[in-house]
């Protein structure tokens, strides 16, 4: 009861002394001078006056800087949204930058072999996921010219041949599973052999049948040979990495790293036809 009876009294005590201020300001325009009571009132006043005028600024500037701060967070929330539409755009042109450099190399390769082969452009779209089978289906077909046993490359080298088609889309066998067979070549020393995919993860290959006696060392590029009827004649295949002679001592075999990386496989081509002299010679399987 105390308490409220003396915030009453301050309250008044506030109130008269605003009351006060307002009649002096008033009246004192048309005064030359204050009376003493009223420069007694203003010096007591004026220093409150001060007060009130610094706290009702502060609250003046608080509430201009509620307002600031939520246009500050707006324009924040915009420009977030700007950045992440940015950086998508970004990421898609790298994307489309990368396709082209890949695509430009398919260019480049197939106009070297132009005057060797016909080839039809291909995208891979579908990996096989076994551990031992090592396929992947194109989005070319019958539609497109392509047939069974037609070789597919890409501008590195020689990836594998077609074993089914259907007709906009067709599976290649690549040439590191293990049910594949290339005719190859050492083509420094023309040692012939067979390359055969080891039909895990490694990525490796293996070619074997090669005479103990055959000058093979590492580091040496091996190349399709062209016999069996599959795989034309002089396509890169790989480089040897380590020779080993096989268990029953008569022959040795080469372990081959390929030029292509058959996991980061995104666009092929495929092989329709060799050219023979001034003569078509379709690949093989081509009909």
């Amino acid at each position: 009861m105390l308490r409220y009876l003396i915030n009453r009294y301050v309250l008044g005590f506030f109130a008269i002394v605003v009351l006060a201020l307002v009649l002096i300001s008033y009246t004192g325009q048309d005064r030359p001078a204050l009376t003493p009571v009223e420069k007694i009132i203003k010096g007591v006043v004026t220093p409150l006056e001060s007060g009130v005028t610094r706290v009702l600024n502060s609250i003046g500037d608080a509430v201009g800087s509620v307002f600031t701060i939520g246009s500050i967070k707006e324009e924040n929330k915009n420009l977030k949204q700007r950045v992440s539409t940015l950086e998508s755009e970004n990421l898609l042109l790298k994307e489309y930058e990368y396709q082209n450099l890949r695509l430009r190399e398919l260019l480049i390769f197939k106009d070297t072999v132009s005057r060797s082969y016909e080839t039809v452009y291909a995208s891979v779209v579908a990996l096989n996921p076994s551990n031992t089978d090592k396929t992947v289906t194109i989005n070319r077909g019958e539609n497109d010219g392509v047939r069974k046993n037609m070789a597919v490359v890409t501008s590195l080298g020689l990836v594998g041949h077609v074993i089914n088609v259907s007709g906009n889309s067709a599976e290649v066998m690549l040439i590191v599973d293990k049910n594949s067979a290339v005719g190859g070549l050492v083509q420094i020393t023309r040692t012939p052999g067979i390359i055969e995919g080891e039909g895990n993860n490694s990525g490796y290959l293996k070619m074997t049948h090669i005479s103990k006696e055959a000058p093979v060392r590492e580091k040496q590029v091996v190349v399709s040979s062209g016999l069996g009827g599959v795989f034309p004649k002089g396509l890169p295949v790989g480089r040897t990495t380590k020779i080993e002679i096989e268990s029953n001592g008569l022959e040795k075999y080469a372990v081959i790293r390929p030029f292509v990386d058959f996991n980061r496989l995104e666009e092929v081509m495929v092989i329709k036809t060799v050219f023979v002299g001034n003569e078509l010679s379709p690949s093989a399987g081509g009909g």
